[in-house]
Protein backbone atom coordinates (compact mmCIF):
# COMPACT_ATOMS: atom_id res chain seq x y z
CA UNK A 1 0.00 0.00 0.00
CA UNK A 2 1.32 3.50 -0.79
CA UNK A 3 2.16 5.79 2.11
CA UNK A 4 -1.01 6.71 3.99
CA UNK A 5 -1.79 9.32 6.63
CA UNK A 6 -3.25 7.80 9.80
CA UNK A 7 -4.95 9.54 12.71
CA UNK A 8 -5.04 7.60 15.98
CA UNK A 9 -7.28 8.55 18.90
CA UNK A 10 -5.78 7.51 22.23
CA UNK A 11 -2.24 7.30 23.63
CA UNK A 12 -2.60 3.98 25.44
CA UNK A 13 -1.11 0.58 24.73
CA UNK A 14 -3.19 -0.12 21.63
CA UNK A 15 -2.83 3.34 20.11
CA UNK A 16 0.93 3.55 20.67
CA UNK A 17 1.56 0.02 19.36
CA UNK A 18 -0.43 0.75 16.21
CA UNK A 19 1.40 4.07 15.80
CA UNK A 20 4.82 2.42 16.10
CA UNK A 21 4.11 -0.41 13.68
CA UNK A 22 2.45 1.81 11.07
CA UNK A 23 5.24 4.39 11.26
CA UNK A 24 7.87 1.68 10.85
CA UNK A 25 6.09 0.60 7.69
CA UNK A 26 6.63 4.12 6.36
CA UNK A 27 3.20 5.65 6.97
CA UNK A 28 2.58 9.11 8.44
CA UNK A 29 0.97 8.87 11.87
CA UNK A 30 -0.61 11.55 14.04
CA UNK A 31 -1.73 10.50 17.51
CA UNK A 32 -4.34 12.59 19.33
CA UNK A 33 -4.47 12.42 23.13
CA UNK A 34 -6.82 14.43 25.33
CA UNK A 35 -4.49 14.46 28.39
CA UNK A 36 -1.96 17.25 28.84
CA UNK A 37 0.98 14.84 29.13
CA UNK A 38 1.69 11.10 28.99
CA UNK A 39 -0.23 9.59 31.87
CA UNK A 40 -0.73 5.98 32.91
CA UNK A 41 -3.88 5.37 34.93
CA UNK A 42 -4.26 2.06 36.72
CA UNK A 43 -2.33 -0.60 38.55
CA UNK A 44 0.27 -3.00 37.28
CA UNK A 45 -0.06 -4.95 34.03
CA UNK A 46 0.57 -8.65 33.55
CA UNK A 47 2.28 -9.11 30.20
CA UNK A 48 1.51 -12.62 29.01
CA UNK A 49 3.55 -14.61 26.45
CA UNK A 50 1.26 -13.29 23.69
CA UNK A 51 2.01 -9.66 24.53
CA UNK A 52 5.68 -10.36 25.14
CA UNK A 53 5.94 -11.78 21.64
CA UNK A 54 4.83 -8.41 20.22
CA UNK A 55 7.31 -6.50 22.39
CA UNK A 56 10.00 -8.94 21.30
CA UNK A 57 9.18 -8.43 17.61
CA UNK A 58 9.32 -4.66 18.14
CA UNK A 59 12.71 -4.94 19.85
CA UNK A 60 11.30 -3.53 23.11
CA UNK A 61 11.17 -6.57 25.34
CA UNK A 62 14.55 -6.12 27.00
CA UNK A 63 13.83 -2.47 27.79
CA UNK A 64 10.48 -3.33 29.37
CA UNK A 65 11.95 -6.34 31.21
CA UNK A 66 14.58 -4.14 32.83
CA UNK A 67 11.88 -2.46 34.94
CA UNK A 68 9.50 -5.40 35.26
CA UNK A 69 9.20 -8.45 37.50
CA UNK A 70 9.34 -11.98 36.19
CA UNK A 71 6.15 -13.89 37.00
CA UNK A 72 6.50 -17.67 36.81
CA UNK A 73 3.08 -18.74 38.02
CA UNK A 74 -0.41 -17.79 39.13
CA UNK A 75 -1.27 -19.03 42.61
CA UNK A 76 -4.88 -18.65 43.76
CA UNK A 77 -6.10 -20.10 47.06
CA UNK A 78 -9.45 -20.17 48.81
CA UNK A 79 -10.25 -19.48 52.45
CA UNK A 80 -9.10 -23.00 53.38
CA UNK A 81 -5.73 -22.48 51.64
CA UNK A 82 -6.80 -24.90 48.92
CA UNK A 83 -4.84 -24.31 45.71
CA UNK A 84 -7.49 -23.38 43.14
CA UNK A 85 -5.68 -21.37 40.45
CA UNK A 86 -2.47 -23.16 39.56
CA UNK A 87 -0.83 -21.91 36.36
CA UNK A 88 2.87 -22.54 35.80
CA UNK A 89 4.24 -20.99 32.64
CA UNK A 90 7.19 -23.37 32.60
CA UNK A 91 4.74 -26.15 31.69
CA UNK A 92 4.16 -24.34 28.39
CA UNK A 93 7.81 -24.47 27.40
CA UNK A 94 10.89 -24.43 29.65
CA UNK A 95 11.73 -20.87 30.62
CA UNK A 96 8.38 -19.38 29.64
CA UNK A 97 7.06 -16.69 31.96
CA UNK A 98 4.99 -13.52 32.19
CA UNK A 99 6.11 -10.04 33.28
CA UNK A 100 4.49 -7.84 35.89
CA UNK A 101 5.13 -4.19 35.06
CA UNK A 102 3.97 -0.84 36.35
CA UNK A 103 1.68 0.67 33.74
CA UNK A 104 3.73 3.88 33.59
CA UNK A 105 6.93 1.97 32.76
CA UNK A 106 5.31 0.23 29.79
CA UNK A 107 3.78 3.50 28.60
CA UNK A 108 7.17 5.25 28.79
CA UNK A 109 8.84 2.66 26.55
CA UNK A 110 6.05 2.73 23.96
CA UNK A 111 5.77 6.53 24.04
CA UNK A 112 9.49 7.17 23.55
CA UNK A 113 9.63 4.57 20.78
CA UNK A 114 6.72 6.22 18.99
CA UNK A 115 8.50 9.57 19.09
CA UNK A 116 11.73 8.00 17.85
CA UNK A 117 10.03 6.59 14.71
CA UNK A 118 8.46 9.92 13.81
CA UNK A 119 4.95 9.65 15.24
CA UNK A 120 3.40 13.09 15.80
CA UNK A 121 1.81 13.10 19.27
CA UNK A 122 -0.59 15.94 20.07
CA UNK A 123 -1.70 16.39 23.67
CA UNK A 124 -4.73 18.42 24.81
CA UNK A 125 -6.34 17.14 21.62
CA UNK A 126 -9.62 15.39 22.27
CA UNK A 127 -11.42 14.33 19.08
CA UNK A 128 -15.13 15.00 19.39
CA UNK A 129 -16.29 13.83 15.96
CA UNK A 130 -15.13 12.69 12.55
CA UNK A 131 -16.43 12.93 9.00
CA UNK A 132 -18.12 10.22 6.93
CA UNK A 133 -15.94 7.08 7.23
CA UNK A 134 -16.91 6.12 3.68
CA UNK A 135 -15.72 9.37 2.14
CA UNK A 136 -12.46 9.87 0.20
CA UNK A 137 -10.68 11.05 3.38
CA UNK A 138 -11.36 11.51 7.08
CA UNK A 139 -11.44 14.87 8.83
CA UNK A 140 -11.50 15.38 12.59
CA UNK A 141 -13.02 18.00 14.86
CA UNK A 142 -11.59 18.50 18.35
CA UNK A 143 -13.60 19.53 21.40
CA UNK A 144 -12.16 23.06 21.15
CA UNK A 145 -13.48 23.37 17.59
CA UNK A 146 -10.13 22.85 15.84
CA UNK A 147 -10.39 20.86 12.62
CA UNK A 148 -7.78 18.50 11.15
CA UNK A 149 -8.34 17.21 7.62
CA UNK A 150 -6.61 15.09 5.03
CA UNK A 151 -6.37 11.74 6.84
CA UNK A 152 -6.66 8.49 4.96
CA UNK A 153 -7.80 6.58 8.03
CA UNK A 154 -8.82 6.90 11.67
CA UNK A 155 -7.90 4.35 14.35
CA UNK A 156 -10.09 4.60 17.45
CA UNK A 157 -8.10 3.44 20.48
CA UNK A 158 -9.31 5.72 23.26
CA UNK A 159 -10.50 3.13 25.75
CA UNK A 160 -13.55 1.36 27.07
CA UNK A 161 -15.66 4.49 27.38
CA UNK A 162 -14.89 5.78 23.89
CA UNK A 163 -17.36 8.38 22.66
CA UNK A 164 -16.04 8.03 19.11
CA UNK A 165 -17.01 4.37 18.83
CA UNK A 166 -20.66 5.34 19.24
CA UNK A 167 -20.55 7.42 16.05
CA UNK A 168 -20.09 4.34 13.90
CA UNK A 169 -23.17 2.65 12.37
CA UNK A 170 -22.19 -0.67 13.95
CA UNK A 171 -24.34 -2.70 16.33
CA UNK A 172 -22.63 -2.37 19.69
CA UNK A 173 -23.11 -2.36 23.45
CA UNK A 174 -21.22 -1.45 26.59
CA UNK A 175 -22.36 -3.14 29.81
CA UNK A 176 -20.66 -2.02 33.05
CA UNK A 177 -19.63 -4.80 35.38
CA UNK A 178 -21.23 -4.49 38.84
CA UNK A 179 -17.92 -5.36 40.48
CA UNK A 180 -14.69 -3.41 40.31
CA UNK A 181 -11.50 -3.43 42.34
CA UNK A 182 -9.67 -1.15 44.74
CA UNK A 183 -6.00 -1.01 43.81
CA UNK A 184 -2.81 0.35 45.31
CA UNK A 185 0.85 0.28 44.28
CA UNK A 186 3.08 -0.52 47.24
CA UNK A 187 6.85 -0.53 47.67
CA UNK A 188 6.68 -1.98 51.19
CA UNK A 189 9.53 -4.53 51.48
CA UNK A 190 9.05 -8.17 52.36
CA UNK A 191 6.37 -9.06 49.79
CA UNK A 192 8.60 -10.20 46.94
CA UNK A 193 7.42 -13.24 44.99
CA UNK A 194 7.70 -14.71 41.52
CA UNK A 195 3.97 -15.46 41.53
CA UNK A 196 0.82 -13.47 41.03
CA UNK A 197 -1.01 -14.48 44.22
CA UNK A 198 -4.73 -14.36 44.90
CA UNK A 199 -6.90 -15.29 47.86
CA UNK A 200 -10.63 -15.97 47.63
CA UNK A 201 -13.53 -16.42 50.01
CA UNK A 202 -16.34 -17.80 47.92
CA UNK A 203 -16.89 -15.32 45.08
CA UNK A 204 -17.45 -12.30 47.32
CA UNK A 205 -13.85 -11.75 48.40
CA UNK A 206 -10.86 -11.66 46.10
CA UNK A 207 -7.50 -10.19 47.09
CA UNK A 208 -4.52 -10.05 44.76
CA UNK A 209 -0.81 -9.25 44.90
CA UNK A 210 1.15 -8.95 41.67
CA UNK A 211 4.88 -8.21 41.34
CA UNK A 212 5.03 -5.03 39.25
CA UNK A 213 8.69 -4.28 38.66
CA UNK A 214 10.24 -1.01 39.74
CA UNK A 215 8.26 1.95 41.02
CA UNK A 216 8.59 4.73 38.40
CA UNK A 217 11.29 7.23 39.27
CA UNK A 218 12.86 4.86 41.80
CA UNK A 219 14.72 1.57 41.97
CA UNK A 220 12.28 0.18 44.54
CA UNK A 221 10.46 -3.07 43.69
CA UNK A 222 6.70 -2.64 43.89
CA UNK A 223 3.57 -4.75 44.11
CA UNK A 224 0.06 -4.14 42.82
CA UNK A 225 -2.57 -4.82 45.46
CA UNK A 226 -6.19 -5.53 44.53
CA UNK A 227 -9.36 -5.84 46.61
CA UNK A 228 -12.58 -6.83 44.87
CA UNK A 229 -15.48 -4.46 45.56
CA UNK A 230 -18.95 -3.85 44.22
CA UNK A 231 -19.03 -0.49 42.48
CA UNK A 232 -22.23 0.54 44.26
CA UNK A 233 -20.57 -0.19 47.64
CA UNK A 234 -17.64 2.16 47.07
CA UNK A 235 -19.28 5.11 48.81
CA UNK A 236 -20.07 2.98 51.86
CA UNK A 237 -16.48 1.71 51.90
CA UNK A 238 -15.21 5.31 51.89
CA UNK A 239 -17.52 6.16 54.78
CA UNK A 240 -16.40 3.32 57.05
CA UNK A 241 -13.28 3.58 59.23
CA UNK A 242 -10.27 2.41 57.25
CA UNK A 243 -9.10 0.40 60.26
CA UNK A 244 -12.16 -1.86 60.04
CA UNK A 245 -11.46 -2.66 56.41
CA UNK A 246 -7.76 -3.24 57.10
CA UNK A 247 -8.65 -5.74 59.78
CA UNK A 248 -10.95 -7.50 57.33
CA UNK A 249 -8.18 -7.80 54.74
CA UNK A 250 -5.67 -9.16 57.23
CA UNK A 251 -8.21 -11.67 58.53
CA UNK A 252 -8.62 -13.07 55.03
CA UNK A 253 -4.91 -12.95 54.20
CA UNK A 254 -2.55 -12.30 57.14
CA UNK A 255 0.53 -12.10 54.89
CA UNK A 256 -0.70 -8.76 53.50
CA UNK A 257 -0.36 -7.08 56.91
CA UNK A 258 2.87 -5.11 56.12
CA UNK A 259 1.26 -3.58 53.02
CA UNK A 260 -2.10 -2.92 54.66
CA UNK A 261 -0.48 -1.37 57.74
CA UNK A 262 1.11 1.31 55.54
CA UNK A 263 -2.29 2.47 54.28
CA UNK A 264 -3.49 5.47 56.26
CA UNK A 265 -6.13 7.08 54.05
CA UNK A 266 -8.93 5.88 51.81
CA UNK A 267 -7.61 7.87 48.86
CA UNK A 268 -4.48 5.72 48.79
CA UNK A 269 -6.69 3.14 47.08
CA UNK A 270 -8.29 3.89 43.72
CA UNK A 271 -11.40 2.24 42.33
CA UNK A 272 -11.07 0.59 38.93
CA UNK A 273 -14.31 -0.08 37.07
CA UNK A 274 -14.78 -2.27 34.02
CA UNK A 275 -17.26 -2.86 31.25
CA UNK A 276 -18.01 -5.50 28.66
CA UNK A 277 -17.74 -3.91 25.20
CA UNK A 278 -19.22 -5.72 22.20
CA UNK A 279 -19.17 -4.69 18.55
CA UNK A 280 -20.63 -6.67 15.71
CA UNK A 281 -17.48 -5.82 13.78
CA UNK A 282 -14.56 -3.45 14.39
CA UNK A 283 -14.40 -1.60 11.09
CA UNK A 284 -16.49 0.73 8.94
CA UNK A 285 -15.00 2.33 5.86
CA UNK A 286 -11.84 4.22 6.77
CA UNK A 287 -12.33 3.81 10.53
CA UNK A 288 -11.29 0.89 12.73
CA UNK A 289 -11.62 0.32 16.49
CA UNK A 290 -8.92 -1.46 18.51
CA UNK A 291 -7.95 -2.12 22.13
CA UNK A 292 -10.42 -1.67 24.98
CA UNK A 293 -12.52 0.61 22.80
CA UNK A 294 -13.22 -2.45 20.65
CA UNK A 295 -13.38 -5.26 23.20
CA UNK A 296 -13.18 -3.99 26.78
CA UNK A 297 -13.63 -6.81 29.28
CA UNK A 298 -13.13 -7.87 32.87
CA UNK A 299 -9.45 -8.08 33.94
CA UNK A 300 -9.98 -11.56 35.36
CA UNK A 301 -7.89 -13.24 32.66
CA UNK A 302 -5.27 -10.47 32.59
CA UNK A 303 -5.49 -10.02 28.81
CA UNK A 304 -6.25 -6.31 28.23
CA UNK A 305 -2.76 -4.97 27.48
CA UNK A 306 -1.80 -8.17 25.64
CA UNK A 307 -4.79 -8.01 23.30
CA UNK A 308 -3.99 -4.32 22.72
CA UNK A 309 -0.41 -5.13 21.74
CA UNK A 310 -1.55 -7.85 19.34
CA UNK A 311 -4.22 -5.50 17.92
CA UNK A 312 -1.61 -2.87 17.09
CA UNK A 313 0.67 -5.41 15.42
CA UNK A 314 -2.08 -7.11 13.41
CA UNK A 315 -3.54 -3.80 12.26
CA UNK A 316 -0.23 -2.92 10.61
CA UNK A 317 -0.07 -6.43 9.11
CA UNK A 318 -3.54 -5.94 7.59
CA UNK A 319 -2.52 -2.58 6.11
CA UNK A 320 0.53 -4.25 4.59
CA UNK A 321 -1.55 -7.12 3.18
CA UNK A 322 -4.14 -5.01 1.34
CA UNK A 323 -3.99 -2.21 -1.22
CA UNK A 324 -6.86 -0.10 0.09
CA UNK A 325 -7.68 1.16 3.60
CA UNK A 326 -11.27 -0.06 3.89
CA UNK A 327 -10.21 -3.49 2.61
CA UNK A 328 -7.34 -3.60 5.10
CA UNK A 329 -9.63 -2.73 8.01
CA UNK A 330 -12.18 -5.34 6.94
CA UNK A 331 -9.39 -7.89 6.70
CA UNK A 332 -8.17 -6.90 10.19
CA UNK A 333 -11.65 -7.32 11.65
CA UNK A 334 -12.02 -10.78 10.14
CA UNK A 335 -8.50 -11.87 11.08
CA UNK A 336 -8.82 -10.84 14.74
CA UNK A 337 -12.31 -12.27 15.26
CA UNK A 338 -11.44 -15.77 16.55
CA UNK A 339 -8.82 -14.62 19.08
CA UNK A 340 -10.84 -11.71 20.43
CA UNK A 341 -14.18 -13.51 20.54
CA UNK A 342 -12.66 -16.37 22.53
CA UNK A 343 -11.33 -14.04 25.23
CA UNK A 344 -14.50 -11.98 25.35
CA UNK A 345 -16.57 -15.13 25.93
CA UNK A 346 -14.07 -16.60 28.40
CA UNK A 347 -14.01 -13.36 30.38
CA UNK A 348 -17.81 -13.20 30.60
CA UNK A 349 -18.00 -16.84 31.68
CA UNK A 350 -15.25 -16.75 34.31
CA UNK A 351 -15.82 -13.37 35.96
CA UNK A 352 -18.90 -14.41 38.01
CA UNK A 353 -16.90 -17.30 39.46
CA UNK A 354 -14.58 -14.76 41.11
CA UNK A 355 -16.77 -11.68 41.57
CA UNK A 356 -20.42 -12.18 42.45
CA UNK A 357 -22.89 -12.48 45.33
CA UNK A 358 -23.87 -15.95 44.23
CA UNK A 359 -22.41 -19.06 45.78
CA UNK A 360 -20.12 -19.91 42.88
CA UNK A 361 -17.02 -20.33 45.01
CA UNK A 362 -17.41 -24.06 45.69
CA UNK A 363 -18.23 -24.71 42.03
CA UNK A 364 -15.14 -22.75 40.96
CA UNK A 365 -12.87 -24.48 43.44
CA UNK A 366 -13.97 -27.98 42.47
CA UNK A 367 -14.01 -27.20 38.74
CA UNK A 368 -10.56 -25.64 38.67
CA UNK A 369 -9.03 -28.32 40.88
CA UNK A 370 -10.43 -31.07 38.68
CA UNK A 371 -9.11 -29.28 35.59
CA UNK A 372 -5.66 -29.03 37.19
CA UNK A 373 -5.59 -32.80 37.62
CA UNK A 374 -6.23 -33.60 33.94
CA UNK A 375 -3.30 -33.04 31.54
CA UNK A 376 -5.48 -31.85 28.64
CA UNK A 377 -7.59 -29.34 30.59
CA UNK A 378 -4.52 -28.14 32.50
CA UNK A 379 -2.76 -27.47 29.20
CA UNK A 380 -5.76 -25.59 27.79
CA UNK A 381 -6.05 -23.47 30.93
CA UNK A 382 -2.38 -22.56 30.64
CA UNK A 383 -2.71 -21.62 26.97
CA UNK A 384 -5.78 -19.54 27.82
CA UNK A 385 -3.93 -17.55 30.49
CA UNK A 386 -0.90 -17.17 28.20
CA UNK A 387 -3.10 -15.44 25.61
CA UNK A 388 -2.62 -18.10 22.93
CA UNK A 389 -6.12 -19.51 22.46
CA UNK A 390 -8.29 -18.72 19.44
CA UNK A 391 -11.15 -21.13 20.13
CA UNK A 392 -12.57 -23.53 22.67
CA UNK A 393 -11.51 -26.88 21.20
CA UNK A 394 -10.22 -27.06 17.64
CA UNK A 395 -8.04 -24.03 16.98
CA UNK A 396 -4.59 -23.37 15.64
CA UNK A 397 -3.57 -20.93 18.35
CA UNK A 398 -2.27 -17.38 18.09
CA UNK A 399 0.55 -16.76 15.62
CA UNK A 400 1.58 -13.20 14.80
CA UNK A 401 1.42 -12.18 11.17
CA UNK A 402 4.84 -11.53 9.60
CA UNK A 403 5.93 -7.91 9.31
CA UNK A 404 9.19 -6.60 7.81
CA UNK A 405 9.76 -4.52 10.96
CA UNK A 406 10.42 -7.48 13.28
CA UNK A 407 13.73 -7.47 15.15
CA UNK A 408 15.94 -10.22 16.54
CA UNK A 409 14.38 -11.99 19.55
CA UNK A 410 15.33 -10.95 23.06
CA UNK A 411 17.73 -13.20 24.91
CA UNK A 412 15.00 -14.96 26.92
CA UNK A 413 12.32 -15.05 24.21
CA UNK A 414 10.47 -18.26 23.38
CA UNK A 415 8.89 -18.18 19.90
CA UNK A 416 5.14 -18.73 19.98
CA UNK A 417 5.36 -21.37 17.27
CA UNK A 418 7.50 -23.45 19.61
CA UNK A 419 5.04 -22.82 22.43
CA UNK A 420 2.18 -24.13 20.30
CA UNK A 421 4.10 -27.21 19.29
CA UNK A 422 4.90 -28.09 22.87
CA UNK A 423 1.44 -27.20 24.18
CA UNK A 424 -0.02 -29.87 21.88
CA UNK A 425 1.97 -32.46 23.77
CA UNK A 426 1.09 -33.63 27.23
CA UNK A 427 2.85 -31.54 29.87
CA UNK A 428 4.36 -33.18 32.92
CA UNK A 429 1.65 -34.82 35.02
CA UNK A 430 2.33 -32.69 38.08
CA UNK A 431 -1.06 -31.90 39.51
CA UNK A 432 -0.73 -29.53 42.45
CA UNK A 433 -4.35 -29.65 43.63
CA UNK A 434 -4.33 -29.85 47.40
CA UNK A 435 -6.45 -29.02 50.39
CA UNK A 436 -6.08 -29.14 54.13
Amino acid sequence: MPTQRFAIAGCGTAGLTAAITLARLGHRVSLFERAEEPRAVGAGILLQPSGLQVLDALGLRDEVSARASRVDRLDGRNQHDRLVMDVRYDDLVPGAHALGVHRANLLHVLYQTALSVGVEIMHNSDISEFSDPCGPQVSLTLTDGTRHAGFDALVIANGTHSHLRNQLPIKQSMTPYPWGALWHISSVPGLASSALRQHYNNAKVMIGLMPSGLLPGTEKPCQSFFWSLKVKDHAAWQAQPLAAWKEQVCTHWPQTEPLVAALQQHDQLQLAVYADVRLQRWNHGRVVVIGDAAHGMSPQLGQGANLALVDGWELAAAVLARNEISEAFAYYSKHRRAHLRFYQLASRALTPLFQSDRGYGLLRDNLFCAANALPYSRRQALRTVAGLKTGLLFERGLLLSPLPIATAPASDAKPLALMHALSDESPPDNSHCASD
